[in-house]
């Protein structure tokens, strides 16, 4: 059943791709020059790690808000009853849709750092192990989106939510400001999110080329902990709104 979800969303984001491609044409450009300013400006970019934070914060910052827009959306064509009555279950249906458009991200950020490559000549550093470790990342920050989804649920309308924590990543884990421009308490709560572990666990695999366990240790307890949280509300707001009638208008 899982595999077949899979298969009709890819089916279905591949025909948006093929209808809707000068958007997606647009939307490749448009990364590539967020991402032109943001090495320009960007004052260690001599060091092959420098993107890391940036594409990390792109693509999670997509997957954050996949799952609650996707509710958005199937309330804005009247179609969420026929999700809520599918055997996988809503849930899953949200994981497989979330899976899939972080795919389709990852492709086009690789597309947009490679053709950057090749115009700026910037020295890239890439290690195998990043991508395991972007997973284990997205697993944790996962928790965030089903808890937004959930939201989605009740109000319908939760963009602004989703804008608030993408923007907050953005700041929170040094991709922009170094964490040690940031109070010492402030410096302490970003330790807990999965996002900076992730960003400075790959940063060391590409300065340095070694892994240490025991943060890898930790990022997998952070992960699973944010998602469970993020299961538990989700499951909570779910049930809750189904007492109440769960708003179908958008």
């Amino acid at each position: 059943m899982i595999v077949h979800l899979f298969r009709a969303e890819f089916r279905r984001y591949w025909a948006e791709l093929k209808t809707y491609y000068p958007d997606q044409i647009t939307s490749a450009v448009i990364t590539g020059i967020i991402f032109m300013v943001f090495i320009l400006l960007n004052n260690n970019h001599q060091n092959p790690a420098f993107y890391i934070g940036f594409a990390y914060w792109f693509l999670i910052s997509s997957l954050i808000g996949e799952a609650s827009e996707s509710i958005s959306m199937e309330k804005q064509l009247g179609t969420l009853d026929q999700l809520l009555l599918r055997p996988a279950g809503l849930e899953a249906i949200l994981v497989v849709k979330t899976i899939v458009w972080l795919v389709i991200n990852l492709v086009k950020v690789v597309v947009v750092i490679g053709l950057l490559f090749v115009i700026l000549r910037f020295d890239i550093g890439f290690h195998p192990l990043i991508l395991p470790i972007f997973v284990l990342t997205c697993i944790g920050i996962f928790g965030f989106s089903l808890f937004l989804a959930g939201l989605t649920l009740k109000y319908t309308k939760t963009a602004s939510f989703e804008s608030i924590i993408s923007y907050l990543l953005l700041f929170l884990t040094g991709s922009i400001v170094p964490l040690t421009a940031f109070p010492a308490w402030l410096q302490g709560v970003v330790d807990f999110l999965p996002i900076t572990l992730g960003i400075n666990i790959s940063r060391q695999l590409i300065d340095r080329g070694t892994l240490d366990i025991s943060q890898l240790f930790w990022l997998v307890v952070q992960s699973a902990v944010y998602v469970l949280i993020g299961h538990l509300m989700y499951r909570y707001i779910y049930h809750a709104s189904k007492r109440s009638g769960i708003d179908n208008a958008y």
